[in-house]
């Protein structure tokens, strides 16, 4: 909780560009406000991790330059194969909602794919539109690995 106002209260003087009185007692202030407006729930469940959270992130850049190339190769020379469209499934492993939020959201990121549904059964199932006849076994393993490399940037606590 601490922790967390000192970021907020170091954000807000940034923000400001200057280091003042001033500045340092309105930052106090909205720092209060919000932590009487949005208390915090306790201990995060989840612990972040900045090694494998940069392994996430340069994976998400790769993945974002060549599915932007593939999206315009399907916009400026359109082929059967390009423009084709479903909807794959996909199970995940985890059974942690931020995983699962963290995964899903990445997905929509990344040009010519989009989750469109999240449901639980079993396991948590993603529903992905795909632009582009894509090998299901083969994206059904992307987001597999999408998903490892999420679940290493922000380690979910153990089921006891």
């Amino acid at each position: 909780m601490i922790a967390r106002g000192l970021v907020l209260l170091v954000v807000w003087v940034a923000l400001w560009g200057e280091l003042s009185p001033a500045n340092v007692a309105s930052g106090v202030l909205v720092v209060l406000g919000l932590a009487v407006l949005f208390p915090g729930r306790g201990a995060s469940s989840h612990r972040f991790r900045p090694l494998p959270a940069l392994r996430f992130a340069a994976y998400v850049a790769v993945n974002l330059v060549t599915s932007s190339v593939a999206v315009a190769r399907a916009v400026l020379a359109p082929t059967p194969d390009r423009v084709h469209t479903e909807v794959i499934d996909v199970e995940l492993e985890s059974a942690s909602a931020l995983v699962a939020a963290l995964v899903a959201n990445t997905i929509t990121l990344t040009p010519g794919t989009m989750t469109v549904d999240i449901r639980r059964e079993s396991r948590t199932v993603l529903s992905v539109h795909v632009l582009g006849r894509v090998a299901h076994d083969g994206f059904r393993r992307d987001i597999r690995r999408l998903e490892g490399l999420v679940l290493a940037a922000v380690r979910p606590p153990v089921a006891s």
